[in-house]
């Protein structure tokens, strides 16, 4: 094996050096087996179970697995954490097979559901236990039978549950009988998700009473923080397996030279492909996953397939069943491939940027290595202060612990859906019987016409309500944006993000094929968009303001001299025009400045910071140091909070104030953990803006692709020296909110 990772080194090095790359960090990971516990015939499991082990070669549990197999039989809420292909899955579903009573068993996707039911049917197939898929595929007889006569195990996804629960008085007296709910995969219920899953809980528990809850995920920093948050429940038992899977891979952080970071992670898909390896791409950009795509199609002779969310259903089946037979040697995707969806077995994994979540880093990695033979992960570093940091600095990272998982229970779009949703379960509710963040928005449904009030009990506006939940997505927050094709709705885009990747005249990439927008329509919410030819050779990035226009604080502190609060934070964004890149290189071709922008306001949740003063010599050189800062600081919160690109925004202004928010409507979650952990977060920023030799800002340091002004105005100089003043600064001073509200004078 060890020659097999030699093997993939030389390999590596050779095809990236053939367009001036540079392979600057190399980790060899290599992982034996868990720490054994007892036998199986010893673990008192019943005899057709052990017989189903057997059928698989399994006579012995590991250790983490008997401890989980202990507590999940003494009723015990319980989270999981242990590494992909560490047996995670045997740990809940052998005690949840071996106890009476029947479970739901929830993944986070239709797809992924189905796809592990094949999976689990190795092992259910054989006992006495059983089963069955119950989602929007299942069809009105097989449904019919499993409501009739529930078998042990349910297998399904938080979507349907959701609507099955609002919809279908079958369906809650299906789960009224349930003994236990398991949420595999649960490092991905976290942010907008998370939130909403928290309160598909809460109405599971509604129906049930009291259930036992289990949790298993790969990579969760804080299970004794966020499984309480998720169950609803004031406490959970951890048990911990190998944090790595078993087995071996090659890691290497890749220096892409003069190419554009998607050229060259197009050249190294089609180079390994066409070194007879199979290759999953990822990016962290609907946009840039299709653009890799067609480079590597364009350039390099190599027919890639695109995974993305917004694509058809069966667009996506197409490409999973095509790579897994093995007629598609590679396919670029987002994070709906970083999951276990079949896709057969895998040699190289590439990664056309660091992801700022260390999670899906690991995911990600995780799916690289087949039939015993290691895996090749290549990670393109460039122009990125996070990845710089993390290019000098590659031990750090590779021995990183598992991102911290964050939810937002408080966000009113994601309580208002679910308030309707349970006042379609139940009919009627007593106000003062619901949480706290149900009763916030309670008048919002009353206003809105889903609900009437009469004294302490809401009643449900069946039709109102219905259509409103209906209408409403789990992965979102925000209204969303349907874009039209001719006559066709070819797929949709969540707002506020639809204004920075729909704006007229934006190059907007679907299924491989390149369109522009050429209307944005915000009262109906539809983009208008026409298909340009395949020819077209550039792409493009929105300008726009951020402004601030109103605050309410939830909680206040001080970091040293900085004053720091957390709470609601109302955004206008508007978009003023875009530049034109060249598809291969990256450079500005010409920008774009719209006589109207086009605006649009919502509330989320931020921090909000009051920066020391430095006595800068002109306003110019206070709005650099500070635009600077908010950039670094952002960049810096990501690892610290586990954070993707598109979870955090922020503005700042000459004053010293800066306002970190999430970018998603209502809030996400991840702000929160960046106010909790400022420190840290700040630690960092110093030692990309301290370690950097540029002359006063590049993209290694305080840049940002997001910047909406396109990064004028940025010192790394200014910013370096906040914060190194921190230390001899005075005590901080009031905030002053109304220093922020209003016109800013720059946005990022």
């Amino acid at each position: 094996m060890e020659e097999g990772l030699e093997g993939l080194e030389s390999l590596a090095r050779d095809i990236v050096s053939r367009k001036s790359g540079k392979i600057i960090a190399v980790n060899r990971e290599v992982s034996g087996e868990p720490e054994p516990g007892p036998s199986v015939a010893d673990a008192g499991l019943p005899q057709d179970v052990v017989e189903a082990l057997a059928r698989r070669g399994i006579d012995r549990l590991y250790r983490f697995q008997w401890e989980a197999l202990q507590k999940i039989r003494e009723g015990k809420d319980v989270v999981i954490v242990a590494g992909t292909g560490t047996g995670k899955t045997e740990a809940f579903l052998l005690p949840v097979i071996a106890k009476e009573g029947s479970a739901l068993l929830l993944y986070p996707t239709k797809a992924l559901a189905r796809d592990q039911a094949k999976r689990l049917s190795q092992i259910l197939g054989y006992t006495r236990a059983r089963y069955a898929v119950l989602d929007g595929d299942t069809a009105p007889a097989e449904r019919r039978s499993i409501y009739e006569d529930p078998p042990n195990i349910i297998i399904s996804n938080p979507d349907f549950v959701h609507m099955a629960l609002a919809m279908s008085r079958e369906f809650r007296e299906l789960m009224s009988r349930i003994d236990a709910v398991v949420l595999d995969e649960m490092h991905v219920y976290q942010g907008v998700f998370g939130s909403h899953v928290k309160w598909i809980i809460y109405r599971l528990l509604q129906e049930a009473g009291d259930l036992q809850l289990i949790g298993s995920g790969a990579t969760i920093g804080n299970p004794e923080d966020i499984g309480p948050k998720l169950f609803n429940k004031p406490y959970v038992e951890v048990v911990r397996g190998p944090p790595r899977r078993r087995g071996q891979a090659l890691h290497a952080f890749v220096s892409y030279g003069n190419l554009s970071r998607w050229s060259f992670a197009a050249y190294l898909i089609a180079s390994l492909v066409k070194s007879g390896l199979k290759v999953l791409g990822f990016t962290d950009s609907q946009q840039m996953t299709e653009l890799v795509a067609r480079i590597a199609k364009k350039e390099y002779g190599v027919d890639v397939g695109v995974h993305r969310a917004g694509l058809p259903a069966e667009h996506r089946r197409s490409v999973e069943r095509r790579f897994s037979e093995g007629s598609l040697s590679a396919v670029v995707a987002t994070s709906t491939l970083e999951l276990g969806i079949d896709i057969g077995d895998l040699d190289a994994v590439v990664m056309a940027s660091l992801p700022k979540s260390y999670t899906s880093y690991v995911q990600r990695a995780g799916r690289a290595g087949r039939r015993g033979r290691p895996g090749l992960v290549l990670t393109l570093m460039g122009d990125d202060p996070i990845e710089a940091y993390y290019s000098s600095r590659p031990s750090e990272f590779f021995g990183r612990a598992p991102d911290p998982a964050y939810i937002e229970p408080s966000n009113p779009e994601v309580a208002a859906v679910h308030l309707a949703a349970m006042l379609l379960q139940r009919g009627a509710i007593r106000v003062s019987t619901l949480p706290d963040e149900f009763k916030s928005v309670v008048e919002r449904l009353v206003r809105e016409g889903l609900a009437r009030r009469r004294s302490d009990a809401l009643l449900v506006n069946y039709r109102a309500a219905a259509n409103y939940v209906q209408s409403r997505s789990l992965r979102s927050a925000g209204p969303m944006v349907k874009i039209v094709s001719g006559a066709k709705v070819i797929g949709e885009r969540e707002m506020p993000m639809a204004l920075y990747d729909l704006h007229p005249g934006a190059v907007y990439y679907h299924a491989g094929r390149p369109y522009i927008s050429t209307l944005l329509d915000l009262n109906s919410m539809r983009a208008q968009v026409s298909e340009l030819p395949q020819s077209v050779s550039f792409y493009t990035k929105p300008l726009y303001n951020i402004d601030i226009l109103e605050v309410d604080i939830e909680d206040e502190r001080s970091y040293g001299p900085v004053a720091a609060a957390y709470g609601r934070v109302h955004v206008k964004v508007s978009t003023t025009g875009y530049v034109v890149k060249d598809e291969f290189s990256g450079t500005t071709i010409s920008e774009v400045t719209y006589d109207v922008p086009i605006s649009w306001d919502y509330w989320t949740k931020g921090v909000l910071l009051r920066y020391p003063l430095m006595d800068f010599d002109t306003v110019e050189e206070s709005l650099s140091a500070y635009h600077a800062l908010e950039h670094v600081l952002i960049s810096a919160a990501r690892p610290v909070v586990g954070a993707s690109d598109t979870d955090l925004s922020g503005v700042s202004y000459p004053t010293g104030h800066i306002v970190i928010y999430d970018s998603h409507v209502g809030g996400n979650g991840a702000s929160r953990l960046a106010y909790e952990r400022l420190l840290r977060v700040q630690e960092i920023a110093k030692s990309i803006v301290s370690s950097c030799t540029c002359q006063d800002g590049c993209p290694r340091c305080v840049y940002s692709p997001y910047c909406g002004n396109n990064n004028r105005f940025l010192s790394r100089h200014g910013a370096l020296r906040v914060l190194e003043g921190l230390r001899g600064a005075e005590k901080p001073k009031a905030l002053d909110i109304d220093a922020i509200k209003g016109e800013s004078t720059k946005a990022a």
